[in-house]
């Protein structure tokens, strides 16, 4: 009886110590610097407001400069500081070091002009552009424009429209100096 306790010991004890030997898994799972609920960011440049971003809830990771927002609202200013346009997107990610942001999620930005539907964008501030590859809507007094991929000025005022454009206009000049408007002058056609 004795040997079979021993033997039923030993296996034991084998069994325990093959678990210690093996290496513990490390969770793949990343974990955030903090976590802030109900944020605002203002994104300065040269002393300046360039945006000021609102987020339900912000996830923090400081060593990678990535902040996870979501539910966005982001105000874009001027070099002036003159407000531009709003932006609301269901989530978004933004470099602050790099004064970067990119958002996905029915996104729509509206300035005093014009009104953009998409599902992504990213905020160039070198370039001081809006972007996208994705599908774009752009209404602006009536008329629609859809297409892929985009460039934008943060006012909407200068946009390129990338691929497969196509467009309702409704408001076509009937003369011959109004038709010229509409390819207006080389420099105006160039996205800053």
């Amino acid at each position: 009886m004795i040997p079979i306790f021993l033997s039923l010991g030993l296996a034991f004890t084998m069994a325990c110590s093959d678990l210690e030997d093996k290496p513990k898994e490390q969770s793949t799972e990343r974990i955030p610097d903090s976590i802030i609920e109900t944020a605002n960011i203002v994104l300065m440049s040269e002393g300046r407001r360039e945006a000021v971003i609102n987020a339900a809830r912000l996830i923090v990771f400081d060593q990678e400069d990535s902040t996870i927002a979501t539910d966005v609202k982001v105000e874009f200013y001027d070099e002036k500081g003159v407000y531009r346009s709003t932006l609301t997107a269901n989530e978004g990610l933004v470099r602050q070091k790099r004064q970067e942001l990119t958002v996905r999620g029915d996104v729509i930005v509206i300035s005093d002009s014009s009104r953009l539907e998409t599902q992504s964008l990213k905020w160039d501030p070198i370039g001081k552009l809006i972007t996208t590859d994705d599908f774009v809507k752009l209404n602006r007094g009536g008329d629609i424009v859809t297409g892929f991929g985009m460039e934008a000025d943060n006012k909407l005022e200068n946009v390129r429209i990338l691929r497969d454009v196509k467009g309702k206009i409704i408001d076509i000049p009937q003369d011959e100096e109004g038709l010229d408007s509409l390819e207006g002058d080389r420099e105006r056609e160039a996205v800053p």
